[in-house]
């Protein structure tokens, strides 16, 4: 079996790894519009966008990963789905925090699940894609501040949603903002200014980090050819 089988077979467990944690949330939230405008929610279904593209595009161009779009976008979701997953295990997880009113019991099966793999399971396979399949050594030094506009984005889409009198049910968080460090009337202004700030070093740090190991990975498989 060549790496291209592979690849295809691995990218369709992560399909279903994105689309089962999906589905399962958007059918056991008191609010669909709620769970869907959180930011752990939005990096899912643009992962999983992302990869039913490239299956589909691998049908048809076998050669696509060399393209420079393609690694532009691949990063992305990759830091993207990241920062779902450090932040609620390291941040969210710790002080109880979950994404609707009624707390998931870890009895029950699609319960947990539905938690579980929007926040570990898909971010970990996603993450692994790159390091199993993709060709390293191509990000480029600025793709980390192109890779900055969908989280800023997603900052833009909170506050809009909560003006149109939007609301979250999060345990552990705002009814408005979803995430604490997102809630001026909690933390103030200069507390929300500061955790912008820093969340926009912390994906900076981790986009940088991501380029640095590819071109450590890079070097490697240039000397064992």
């Amino acid at each position: 079996m060549n790496k291209r089988i592979i690849s295809f077979i691995y990218r369709l467990l992560v399909i279903v790894s994105l689309s089962t944690g999906i589905v399962l949330n958007i059918i056991q939230t008191t609010s669909v519009t709620a769970i869907l405008s959180y930011y752990t929610l939005q990096s899912n279904i643009i992962c999983l966008v992302a990869f039913v593209s490239f299956v589909i595009i691998s049908s048809i161009n076998g050669r696509y990963q060399d393209s420079d779009i393609y690694h532009l976008i691949k990063g992305g979701i990759t830091i993207i789905i990241a920062i779902t997953g450090i932040i609620y295990n390291i941040a969210l997880m710790p002080i109880g925090f979950e994404m609707d009113i009624i707390k998931f019991n870890a009895e029950s099966v699609s319960e947990f699940l539905s938690n579980f793999l929007v926040h570990q399971a898909s971010p970990m396979l996603v993450i692994l894609d790159y390091f199993f399949f993709d060709h390293k050594g191509k990000y480029k030094l600025y793709y980390p501040i192109i890779w900055l506009f969908i989280p800023l984005n997603y900052l833009v889409y909170v506050y809009t949603y909560s003006s149109k009198g939007g609301e979250f049910f999060g345990i552990g968080g705002s009814q408005k903002f979803a995430y604490f460090f997102l809630d001026y009337n909690q933390i103030g202004y200069k507390g929300v200014t500061k955790a912008i700030l820093l969340m926009i070093l912390f994906i900076l740090l981790i986009s940088y980090l991501l380029i640095f190991v590819d071109k450590k990975l890079a070097k490697l498989q240039n000397r064992k050819h």
